[in-house]
């Protein structure tokens, strides 16, 4: 999916549109929540993945043929996934594209701060093996 190819193609409907009513992830606190959040679905960590792999913005109908779902579906989870701000949305002509907003993908290293956490030891009870409980029972 390295070049678009869009305009070879007959438009299958709208995709995407701005709204007056953000998206459910976008409606929700911070920001990085909200990353996570619209993250939390296979299809659209798919999506994401394709993105990443191209080197340039992709046309919602490419990403629907490569996907192998409904127009109506890959539109709702790149809805999701631009009101999450985690993809740009660019639209040229009656065509949609998509990209990866790669300062939101980088911020979403900083949610959750692991520098001042202190190690947790496990407990004693997760440190017994119970495969070898399970041997002593049986004899």
């Amino acid at each position: 999916m390295d070049a678009p190819s869009c305009h070879r193609h007959k438009p299958t409907g709208r995709i995407d549109r701005p709204s007056e009513h953000p998206s459910p992830v976008a409606r929700r606190g911070h920001p990085g929540l909200q990353r996570v959040q619209a993250l939390a679905h296979p299809t659209r960590v798919q999506l994401m993945n394709l993105l990443l792999g191209s080197r340039f913005a992709v046309c919602a109908y490419d990403l629907q043929v490569a996907m192998g779902m409904p127009q109506s579906t890959i539109s709702h989870h790149l809805k999701l996934l631009v009101g999450s701000g985690l993809v740009h949305r660019q639209q040229r002509g009656i065509w949609a594209y998509f990209s990866i907003n790669t300062e939101a993908m980088r911020a979403l290293g900083l949610v959750i701060n692991l520098d001042d956490a202190a190690p947790q030891p496990l407990s004693p009870a997760a440190l017994r093996d119970p495969a070898v409980e399970h041997q002593d029972e049986a004899l």
